[in-house]
């Protein structure tokens, strides 16, 4: 082999082997949807407590929103962070999603986000999603 072809073969083949994982990772890059759940009541949770975070396609009005991810986490404190990374192509064009969160125990419901927490696609900023207390 002649010295000047050893010597570019290594370029060649490093520069080919990361076209073609840019080439595959495009399509299906993730997006990360960071953030914390907060809630302003100074007291703790029992331990049972359990925190639920999800990605909801939120577009249709009339129609229950769609779940495209969920965590759940017990030990429940506050802030209590959460972080998605979801591929981009299960997000459609032109829809709207947003973040939900609940805290519940024994399956009764304790706190909730009352207000909408939309992602911004384009955004890696954490979002702050605060829970109010349930009344009885």
């Amino acid at each position: 082999m002649k010295k000047w072809l050893r010597r570019v073969l290594p370029f060649v083949a490093t520069v080919a082997t990361v076209g073609v994982l840019v080439g595959c990772a495009t399509p299906n890059a993730g997006v990360e949807i960071q953030g914390e759940v907060w809630y302003k009541e100074r007291i703790a949770l029992p331990q049972d407590a359990v925190l639920t975070v999800e990605v909801k396609d939120v577009s249709l009005m009339d129609a229950p929103a769609i779940v495209l991810a969920q965590i759940e986490r017990s030990d429940v404190s506050t802030p209590a962070p959460f972080q998605f990374l979801i591929n981009r192509d299960q997000f459609e064009s032109g829809h709207t999603y947003a973040i939900g969160a609940k805290i519940t125990l024994n399956d009764q419901l304790l706190f909730i986000n009352t207000q909408a927490y939309n992602i911004d696609l384009g955004s890696s900023e954490p979002m702050s999603v605060l829970v109010q207390k349930v009344g009885r």
